[in-house]
């Protein structure tokens, strides 16, 4: 057969492009694995929710693998290992599906140790999916990052509805190619590329370990909030029956997934901000209604609690994803020591969840609830200690030094200032502190305005200073009017005209 030369090759079909841009939806696949392994009866025994132990190895599994990827991640540099990696991933999410299905057939007695098993197998194949998933979102644009995320989250709970509704040895089966259609889509959406390949990736950007743990505290206090709730259904100290329980969690994912098209249509920014402002008064709401006894508050409070879960999982993945993509860091290391994060809060949660039992009276009890909700008020006050920190997270290294002399010294502004023995950098840098004092700017405003006077878009100054679209519109509009100007070029104008006076004055 004659090889065709390039002019032959014809373009995708706009239907094979469809495919494509929904294979990057295959994250969900592994969110839906996760929900239909733990909050369906589809592996459980007596009707009772298949939490417990594969819960507690899971957790333990999870947090050693990532951070093991974020400890030897530099050293992930050969293509035909990493595809391996990620087959290998798969094959154990596969194998520890098996396990966990096997626990249902068994003696009692023998449960508990096939559970840990399962647990711990499975979760080396989901640490090494999160970070391939990771990976592959951190070479996306952030608009795409969001969008897919959102996909993603649809794509789960239809997978978790589709779980409920079938018969419980198809449910199992469907489970079971879970993983391999997160594979497949991986495979699909980005050919599975190496991700610490690029030497402009390892060198542009710098990890600062001690940014990102004040960081990760908060993510890991809020998680820990959440594994104690469904610790304690599982214990049978928030009373819902199996099926009840599965389609609240259903409904939290709805739920969810309508807050991310409110956020991703007004906020356009889902950055640890969006995190504060959604996820923990959601949190402090639902544990609010365990003040109440009776189901239907129990069924209102899981849905609440899992819509935040939910949220925060996608929020964080989002974060991570636009932090390596605008810092230039490597994905593997953030997502590895973030998400890394996230699970350990859940970890403790599991393991603390005993003593918080003992603690409480009686079980189902208003103190437990006040318990609760004491908790978030400490997971809050973490949060907000750390809100500021949003941009400590990482050194930027090479890179920010980059964006700074350009932020702060483009040519077209300072050609008529070689005379002037200070640099033209300190010159474009006064002129906008000039004009920030005469016109009494905010600090953020401040902030904002050398980038307006490059000709830098919003979307570009939002992303460097991770603020949402709606605020950097908001200081925009109050440039504009304190400086009586009416756009960007005017502010331009502006500047260079402050420069050549600044340029100007005798010595």
């Amino acid at each position: 057969m004659s090889s065709l030369n390039c002019s032959e090759v014809p373009e995708p079909s706009s239907r094979k492009l469809a495919a494509m841009r929904l294979s990057n939806g295959g994250w969900g696949f592994l969110i839906a694995w996760g929900m239909a392994t733990i909050f369906t009866d589809t592996f459980s025994t007596n009707t009772e929710v298949s939490l417990g132990w594969f819960w507690l190895a899971s957790m333990l599994g999870a947090s050693v693998g990532l951070l093991l990827f974020f400890l030897l991640g530099r050293c992930l540099v050969d293509e035909n290992g990493w595809r391996r990696l990620v087959l290998f991933a798969a094959a154990f999410m596969v194998l520890g599906t098996i396990i966990l299905e096997m626990t249902v057939n068994i003696a009692a007695e023998h449960r508990p140790l096939l559970c840990v098993i399962a647990g711990f197998v499975s979760s080396i194949g989901t640490a090494a999916l999160t970070v391939a998933w990771g990976t592959h979102y951190s070479r996306l644009n952030m608009a795409a990052i969001e969008r897919v995320s959102a996909l993603s989250l649809f794509i789960s709970f239809v997978c978790y509805g589709l779980v409920l509704a079938l018969p419980r040895t198809i449910a199992f089966a469907t489970v079971l190619a879970f993983p391999l259609l997160s594979v497949l889509c991986l495979k699909c959406a980005s050919s599975i590329e190496t991700p610490l390949k690029s030497k402009a990736r390892e060198e542009s950007g710098n990890f600062a370990l001690r940014g990102f743990v004040r960081l990760g505290i908060g993510v890991a206090a809020t998680t820990l909030v959440v594994s104690l709730y469904w610790s304690f259904v599982i214990a049978g100290a928030i009373p819902l029956e199996s099926r009840t329980f599965s389609i609240s969690v259903l409904s939290g994912s709805i739920t969810a997934l309508v807050l991310m098209g409110y956020l991703l249509r007004y906020s356009r920014s889902l950055n640890l901000g969006t995190l504060y402002r959604w996820t923990l008064p959601l949190i402090a709401i639902a544990f609010s209604l365990l003040l109440f006894e009776g189901t239907n508050w129990a069924i209102a409070a899981t849905l609440i609690v899992f819509a935040a879960q939910a949220l925060l999982n996608l929020v964080t993945f989002v974060y991570f994803a636009e932090l390596a993509q605008s810092t230039g860091a490597s994905p593997v290391r953030i997502f590895g020591l973030g998400r890394f994060f996230v699970e350990f809060g859940f970890l403790i949660g599991s393991l603390i969840a005993p003593v918080a039992l003992d603690l409480t009276p009686y079980v189902g009890g208003a103190i437990q609830g006040v318990l609760l909700i004491a908790l978030t008020a400490l997971t809050i006050a973490v949060m907000i200690s750390i809100a500021t920190q949003d941009r400590l997270a990482f050194t930027l290294g090479k890179r920010e030094e980059h964006t700074n002399v350009s932020a702060t010294s483009p040519s077209h502004l300072t050609s008529d200032t070689a005379a002037d023995d200070r640099s033209g950098t300190d010159v474009f840098q006064a002129a906008c502190n000039t004009i920030s004092a005469k016109f009494g700017l905010t600090k953020r405003e401040s902030e904002i305005l050398p980038y307006l006077a490059q000709g830098y878009s919003l979307p570009y100054i939002r992303n460097e200073l991770y603020i949402s679209q709606s605020t950097i519109d908001t200081h925009v509009r109050h440039i504009y009017k304190k400086m009586d100007l009416h756009s960007k070029e005017e502010v331009i104008t502006s500047v260079r005209q402050t420069v050549q006076q600044l340029t100007s004055i005798p010595k």
